[in-house]
């Protein structure tokens, strides 16, 4: 397989890991079609525009017919829409590799569905691997941990520059890998220039591996005056399963920019003893350049926070 991948379909196109993905693999020398639910949608020459139904099979068949892969560029919340998604890739007939959609915490953890904003994935997910058994369509999953790049600056990382605030969960001493969306996007450029080397497996990406504590000192140097405040873990999950369960209540469907899930995912990522792999420095893709240094890592956060 390696090197037959020509044609690409990015779902999810206008995301914030959707247009990083298009534009690398497009200077890569793909042929990408990018597919967005709303029409009009603007990409330059030479990236082939196209609006879709992820619900459709039919819709997205015709969408994939002639194509090699397929990049599913959503976050794991996003899951739902997998089964129907593969189908579509079975029934086109030329579909190869499909990289499902993560780009996020570890879903391969074998704790991860104590926390239930991963239970749709972790489900999409068997449902993917009995549908192509016995087929020649292959998978890949891209576990990223955190954009930090995309989410500091918008205050959404524990760190927010705006009310210079620093949010530190239980100890701070649990380390945990995290990723800007670029390399994100590199990443499926390097599996589907190999899908065969990656193929039926998750492939775990990061920039750095670092705690709190840790980054406290850079963020200092870079940016003195910081308020440090403390948050205590288990409050935390009280406070989530809580919310959670209140939403249920209410028949909330979509959970993506609830409460709940924003404390489930960030008891996931600073559970002090790494049960949910927040920390997957050692599992992190060899050979790609991937790990970036220490004094990088400060250059980053000058930019991101408006240091000196």
């Amino acid at each position: 397989m390696a090197g037959s991948i020509k044609k690409v379909v990015v779902l999810g196109a206008t995301g914030n890991v959707g247009k990083p993905v298009v534009t690398a693999l497009a200077a890569a020398g793909y042929t990408v079609t990018a597919a967005s639910r709303t029409a009009g949608q603007k990409f330059p020459d030479p990236i082939i525009p196209a609006t879709v139904d992820y619900s459709s099979v039919d819709a997205l068949v015709e969408l994939f017919q002639g194509q090699d892969a397929v990049v599913e560029a959503f976050p794991p919340n996003a899951a739902t829409l997998q089964p129907t998604i593969v189908d579509a890739c079975l029934k086109s007939g030329t579909i190869k590799h499909i990289i499902t959609p993560d780009f996020a915490g570890d879903t391969f953890s074998p704790h991860i569905t104590e926390l239930p904003l991963y239970v749709p994935k972790v489900e999409a997910q068997k449902q993917l691997e009995e549908k192509i058994k016995g087929t020649d369509l292959t998978w890949s999953a891209i576990i990223t941990g955190g954009w930090y790049d995309w989410a500091i600056p918008l205050g959404y990382y524990w760190i927010n520059p705006q009310t210079n605030t620093i949010m530190v969960y239980g100890s701070g001493n649990q380390r945990n890998s995290m990723c800007r969306v670029g390399t994100a996007a590199k990443a499926v450029c390097d599996v589907l220039a190999d899908p065969r080397k990656f193929q039926n497996r998750p492939v775990y990406v990061a920039d750095h591996t670092v705690s709190m504590n840790q980054l406290i000192p850079m963020l200092e140097e870079v940016r003195p005056g910081w308020n440090i405040v403390k948050v205590d873990l288990d409050e935390l999950f009280a406070e989530a399963k809580r919310l959670w369960d209140e939403d249920t209540e209410k028949g909330v469907e979509v959970r993506l920019l609830t409460k709940a899930y924003n404390a489930y995912g960030t008891f996931g990522i600073f559970e002090e003893n790494n049960r949910y792999n927040a920390d997957f420095e050692a599992k992190i893709e060899p050979g790609y350049g991937y790990q970036k240094s220490v004094e990088e890592l400060k250059e980053e956060l000058k930019t991101l926070v408006g240091g000196t």
